[in-house]
């Protein structure tokens, strides 16, 4: 069986270590029918480092800024229109070589629920592309197939201050 170890000759441990930008996330429904949960420009950056800790953070690029400068201080309708269009949690995280998955342990999530979960991500490359799809979901009557696709974050060249 091929896996993504095989490709280049580069473990997937290896290959996902960087900071990778949003393409698309979308949905595929199991009538075939696309959707896009934060919007078709969602935008997201997730890093996993070499030390085993990764950070996702993904939104709806449309989202209205609170009329108030303070952080702590939108009215609730604001901030529950923030949290809404918003996605994040980070942790530990580790690779199953041999399924082509990586695990990720939520230790803090804007998703309370997720807080001390630990998610299976199957992970694809292709060059500086890599797509993350989970199992599919059931909501009700439908079953929906999600799937994240990221490139690698070009380095900038120079600093500002």
């Amino acid at each position: 069986m091929s896996t993504e170890t095989d490709i280049e000759g580069v473990s997937i441990a290896d290959r996902i270590v960087g900071s990778w930008d949003l393409v698309e996330y979308s949905t595929t429904s199991d009538t075939g029918k696309v959707g896009y949960p934060l919007g078709p420009e969602a935008r997201g950056l997730i890093i996993y480092s070499a030390a085993g800790l990764m950070s996702a953070q993904i939104m709806r690029r449309d989202r209205t800024p609170y009329r108030s400068p303070n952080v702590h201080s939108g009215e609730m309708s604001e901030r529950s229109e923030a949290a809404g269009g918003y996605l994040a949690y980070s942790g530990p995280y580790h690779v199953d070589e041999e399924n082509s998955v990586v695990w990720h342990e939520m230790a803090v999530s804007l998703y309370p629920n997720w807080i001390g979960d630990s998610q299976k991500r199957y992970v694809r490359f292709d060059g500086d592309w890599m797509t993350l799809s989970s199992d599919p979901l059931v909501f009700r009557t439908t079953t929906l197939s999600p799937a994240l696709v990221w490139r690698r974050t070009v380095p900038r060249t120079g600093r500002t201050a």
